[in-house]
């Protein structure tokens, strides 16, 4: 887990990792005022067939190396009769750095496609010596999530939900479509976040408007965030990590910056696929 969240019951586990490749959890973390609902959900900025690449790039010796990749898909899906948005995050550190830390992690999520509420969450994390996997389903009638700690766990434990509630990867997906234009800087909006079998409270803060750079050098008008960090992690404690996404109706995770307990990690978007709409943020070269 890489914010500091305020948490609504006792923690189930407390290991505290070296994650160096969970800034990707990040990626797509932004809000915008304060007195900004959670739920509605009014138009979205992505559709099936999305697919962004990223590369993760790490201050070794005071020399920025690819560490690692990550890649977000979109994809439909039919979940127990509702159809569903199917989000899948891959990431993994390049081989010849396993050897610092070995990564190798899964998130997948099943949402509606009517209001995404989240049906179904999957956490499946190798990294380094630990293994984490989780399996979330949630019952939106009865209010409650059940989830196991193994892919063979028998027994189940419950969470009681909360409206406007969210696994990982459909909050990642839920912030994208907020509306951004009555925000102003320094405004955070409060989210709830179900993960690792505990319910929190967070928040992510707007900072302000800039550009910022892809890995092909390409540059893009964009929108800026500090989401709150945890402490016990490789993060610091604090809002020490800057996240751009592209000023215009995609909201694309461009670049995110970061101070960690050993170093600095730098992401780049590489590649992006089946974007919905123009991407107009982009600065053209004289």
């Amino acid at each position: 887990m890489i914010l500091r969240l305020h948490k609504l019951n006792p923690p189930i586990d407390s290991k505290n990792h070296w994650r160096i490749f969970l800034v990707w959890n990040l990626l797509l973390f932004y809000s915008s005022s304060y007195t900004y609902s959670q739920c509605p959900v009014d138009g979205l900025p992505y559709a099936t067939g999305e697919k962004l690449d990223y590369v993760i790039y790490y201050n070794l010796k005071k020399l920025w190396v690819p560490a690692g990749k990550v890649r977000f898909e979109v994809q439909d899906s039919l979940y127990k009769g509702v159809q569903c948005f199917h989000f899948n995050g891959l990431g993994k550190t390049f081989k010849e750095y396993d050897w610092i830390f070995r990564v190798r992690d899964q998130y997948q999520s099943w949402a509606s496609q009517e209001h995404l509420s989240p049906q179904r969450f999957i956490r499946n994390a190798q990294e380094g010596s630990s293994k984490l996997y989780y399996d979330y389903e949630f019952n939106q009638s009865d209010n409650e999530v059940y989830f196991r700690k193994s892919r063979k766990a028998i027994k189940q434990d419950t969470i009681d939900n909360t409206e406007c509630s969210f696994d990982l990867m459909t909050l990642v997906y839920y912030a994208r479509t907020l509306d951004f234009s009555t925000v102003k800087i320094m405004d955070t909006i409060p989210l709830t976040i179900i993960l690792d079998g505990q319910k929190y409270n967070t928040y992510i803060r707007y900072t302000g408007r800039g550009t910022a750079t892809s890995r092909n050098g390409s540059r893009y008008k964009v929108i800026k965030f500090r989401p709150l960090l945890i402490e016990g992690t490789i993060f610091k404690s604090g809002e020490d990590m800057e996240v751009s996404v592209s000023d215009d109706k995609n909201r694309i995770p461009i670049y995110v910056e970061a101070s960690i307990l050993i170093g600095k990690v730098k992401v780049y978007i590489e590649k992006m696929n089946g974007i919905k709409y123009p991407i107009e943020s982009r600065i053209k070269k004289p």
